[in-house]
């Protein structure tokens, strides 16, 4: 197959490099129209004493009121903050921050900092006061907590640095803080934990915009009138700023820590903050009020209604280069258009090159700016702007490369545009992004083939001998050309279609069918994929209870336990006597009569012996260790009804809050012994024990003495 290589321009690092006029990056790597800045002409001060908000794994909010002496508890189903038999009232001492941790443990920072108390969810009991204070540091304050997993991280003054709390243990000294490097005094308001690990922190810094560094002192970003911070669980940092402007949001480049450079998203609208605290909750993010909680809204932006990026210059290795097609992965929303316009050039030096610009927001640090190709020249590029830009083609069968597949979720089209400037070694682009003040378009990838197709060389040499009708003559057959590439890219990667990890989604339940294997749509793809890798292993094993567990397995992405009624039936006893028909009496040597007693059982007779095939033989019970939905119990029922012998009978069960007590399930074979997919804790009076209750607290390294005792717990 005759494949043109690429000149691609996808990374950050590339679109970092080019020349932006109201523009910005897109995390990931791509660009997109600026946006203005939407800060109030109004400036409300902030609260005297600022307030804490913390969120358990039920979505419970807990808010702290400092002036009230009270931490308030608001349910997920309810809209405002109201008096609730779950609120802290009078617990606590003028509490400010809140977090809670992964073993539902509240930490609350209290009289000015001077404590911090700890509180169990579950068990709704207050463990301890810590003093912050110590002998060596008799002035040190607590500012701020954050969780970090199964433990607290406690930001002090005076002096500044972490102190570590895990429950009823610590505190214990934290991990290094360092100060960042900036003129002035700093200092340490607020604290955040990401999910690696990473430990950001808020410094004020005087008439300076406030400034977020890791702790080891580099700094992420310097956000004016940044009030709390929190990271969320996909890694994107969120800024609260003051009473009546905009919650911000940063995102990392890639992989990297967020100290290693940071992509500014769109902000959201954040109403009637009071400049308090922010916090998530199952992935939405919430901040406090004068009256309680409002969640955050939606991107509160004005695009600019125009802008343009320039490349630098792309070289094909070769003078005289006749480019191919330009293939852009863009989303372009209804209102919204890119225009792409091209110069080419032989000459190697470029004397009156256009000036460099970074982007307007999301800037990233460029290694090595000595190794950037030149810009354009300036004359140049204004006669390539001059000309009109060939209309874009939205390609109908997504990317040109053979059996790519665009995820489901992927808003990206692929579009295509031939390069209409002369042959030359160098290129460059000019992408003029048009949209409106509510909408802007994305482009994240360029493709752009190097060289064009050689279908010329087939045809008559005097078709081609004049510039203007070669180039005609390779812009009108390259669609053609593109259509033959991709044939002999599908003839050539045809093996991608008989392996189930790389076959395209389309081609999996024709896959499927050389196994006799038809697949249920409700499957999720890796499953379904995985199953069809299987298939043949399987089929050699149906019927068994290990097909049908490894099967169940794929789809549910856990274990289940089949348990088969015959192996808990136990001994069958004995029986003395005629056999159920006879008549004929039974004898026990010489001494017992027919019709005598042994014991408490009654030597001969007739009657019949249970049922063992109605009672045990041939059933079976499927226990799954998590909750299942309308639509998963159906799918399940539907993989039974396929795959288990036809003369056996199935029961699912579903053990997602736990142990169920009273289902003649035997410990250590069929019940699951600790918290399952869903549990809660145990109120006496409100929750029945068997329902969603759990009694005591999980911890690890638990075990069942003989006494019948779990720590302070006597189970029976």
């Amino acid at each position: 197959m005759d494949t043109a290589p690429y000149s691609l321009l996808a990374h950050p690092d590339q679109w970092a490099r080019c020349r932006h006029e109201n523009t910005a990056l897109v995390p990931g790597g791509g660009v997109q129209l600026n946006w203005r800045d939407t800060v109030p002409e109004t400036d409300v001060p902030l609260p005297a004493s600022r307030s804490g908000l913390a969120f358990d794994r039920w979505g419970n909010a807990y808010r702290s009121w400092p002036q009230d002496d009270r931490v308030s508890v608001q349910p997920p189903a309810t809209g405002t903050v109201s008096a609730s038999d779950l609120d802290w009232a009078g617990a606590f001492t003028r509490p400010s921050a809140t977090a809670v941790d992964a073993l539902q443990r509240l930490y609350v920072v209290e009289d000015a900092g001077a404590r911090v108390a700890v509180a169990d969810l579950r068990s709704r009991q207050l463990l301890r006061r810590i003093p912050v204070a110590s002998g060596r540091h008799p002035r040190r304050r607590a500012v701020d907590v954050a969780a970090q997993c199964c433990e607290a991280l406690v930001l002090t003054r005076r002096p500044v640095g972490l102190l570590l709390v895990t429950g009823r243990r610590g505190p214990l000294p934290g991990p290094p803080l360092r100060r960042p490097r900036c003129r002035g005094a700093v200092a340490a308001e607020r604290i955040a934990t990401a999910p690696d690990g990473t430990v950001l922190v808020l410094w004020r810094r005087g008439d300076q915009p406030p400034l977020i560094a890791d702790s080891e002192g580099r700094p992420v970003v310097a956000v004016p009138g940044a009030v709390d911070l929190v990271v969320r669980a996909d890694g994107t940092l969120a800024v609260a700023c003051a009473p009546g402007q905009v919650l911000r949001r940063f995102a990392p480049l890639g992989d990297a820590p967020l100290s290693e450079g940071v992509l500014e998203l769109a902000p959201v609208a954040q109403p009637d903050f009071d400049g308090g605290s922010v916090a998530e909750s199952h992935g939405r993010l919430c901040g406090t009020t004068a009256r309680g909680l409002a969640w955050t809204g939606g991107p509160s932006v004005r695009y600019v209604p125009a802008g343009r990026v320039v490349t630098y210059r792309l070289d094909s290795g070769a003078y005289r280069t006749r480019w191919g097609r330009i293939f852009l992965d863009a989303c372009l929303p209804p209102g919204t258009s890119v225009a792409v316009r091209t110069l080419t050039s032989d000459d190697d030096t470029v004397t009156d090159p256009v000036a460099p610009a970074p982007p307007a927001r999301g800037a990233i640090t460029v290694r090595r700016p000595d190794l950037t190709p030149p810009l354009p020249g300036a004359a140049a590029l204004d006669r390539a702007a001059a000309e009109s830009a060939a209309p874009l083609f939205r390609r109908p069968t997504g990317r040109e490369q053979p059996w790519v597949q665009i995820p489901a979720d992927d808003r990206f089209e692929t579009y295509e545009v031939p390069v209409g400037a002369a042959p030359g070694r160098y290129l460059w682009l000019a992408l003029d992004l048009t949209g409106t003040t509510e909408l802007t378009p994305r482009v994240r990838e360029i493709r752009v083939e190097r060289p064009g197709h050689r279908l010329l060389r087939h045809l008559p040499r005097a078709w081609s001998r004049d510039e203007d009708d070669a180039g005609f003559l390779q812009r009108f057959l390259a669609p053609l050309d593109g259509l033959l590439r991709e044939l002999d890219g599908r003839a050539v990667w045809r093996a991608l279609l008989v392996d189930p990890a790389a076959t395209p989604q389309e081609a999996l339940a024709w896959l499927a069918g050389f196994a006799g294997l038809a697949l249920d749509r409700r499957w999720p793809e890796a499953a379904r994929r995985e199953l069809i890798a299987q298939a043949y292993e399987l089929f050699a094993r149906r019927g068994t209870m290990t097909a049908l567990t490894r099967i169940l397995t794929i789809y549910l992405g856990r274990p289940p336990v089949l348990v088969e009624r015959w192996r808990l039936r136990g001994i069958p006893g004995a029986t003395l006597g005629a056999g159920p028909g006879s008549t004929a009496p039974a004898r026990l040597g010489a001494t017992v009569r027919t019709g005598g007693a042994l014991g408490d059982g009654t030597l001969g007779g007739t009657a019949a012996a249970p049922d063992g095939y109605a009672t045990a033989a041939h059933r079976f019970s499927v226990l799954i260790p998590a909750d299942l939905t309308r639509e998963q119990r159906a799918v399940v029922e539907r993989i039974l009804a396929d795959h288990r012998p036809a003369h056996t009978e199935a029961e699912i069960c579903e053990l997602g809050p736990g142990m169920r007590i009273g289902r003649s399930l035997h410990i250590g074979r069929t019940s699951l012994v600790g918290p399952g997919a869903r549990w809660g804790p145990a109120v006496v009076g409100a929750v029945a024990v068997g329902g969603d209750g759990v009694v005591g607290t999980p911890s690890s390294g638990s075990r069942l003495d003989r006494d019948g005792t779990v720590g302070a717990v006597r189970v029976g």
